[in-house]
């Protein structure tokens, strides 16, 4: 479905699927990635297809989206070189790198069954933690 609308370029899986041995509950994450000038048209066009998920972020450079099917799909959009482009940097770190990946499992498992908000604010600390330990070597 997003590559009748995105350039191939453009979208990534990036969730617990897209890196071996990380914990997921089977679903799949797709990040759009795009310049700031095409975000309104972006999402303006995933509008169109999937239904906004109103408990993540939406703004001027970012917005989730829950698509009905099975199994799961959530997509996320953003800019490219905005302040929520991560994704595509932490699965690579986690590539890998069994360490993180079983501190990140471990995150995974305590926050099982526990209010998304807090386990979506911990996996946040968590990753911005990651990323700013890999930039300072």
């Amino acid at each position: 479905m997003l590559a009748s609308i995105i350039p191939a370029d453009q979208f990534h899986e990036v969730g617990s699927t897209a890196v071996a041995g990380v914990i997921g509950k089977q679903d799949l994450d797709f990040l759009v990635l795009v310049p700031k000038a095409d975000f309104l048209t972006t999402r303006a066009a995933l509008d169109q297809m999937f239904q906004r998920n109103a408990e993540q972020l939406s703004n001027a450079v970012y917005q989730g989206y829950i698509v009905s099917s099975e199994p799961d799909v959530a997509v996320q959009l953003t800019i490219k070189g905005g302040p929520n482009d991560n994704f595509l940097e932490f699965v690579e770190l986690l590539r890998g790198n069994d360490r993180l990946i079983t501190r990140y499992n471990k995150l995974k498992e305590k926050f099982d069954g526990q209010p998304m908000d807090k386990y979506r604010a911990a996996k946040r600390a968590f990753i911005e933690q990651a990323l700013a330990d890999h930039h300072t070597r």
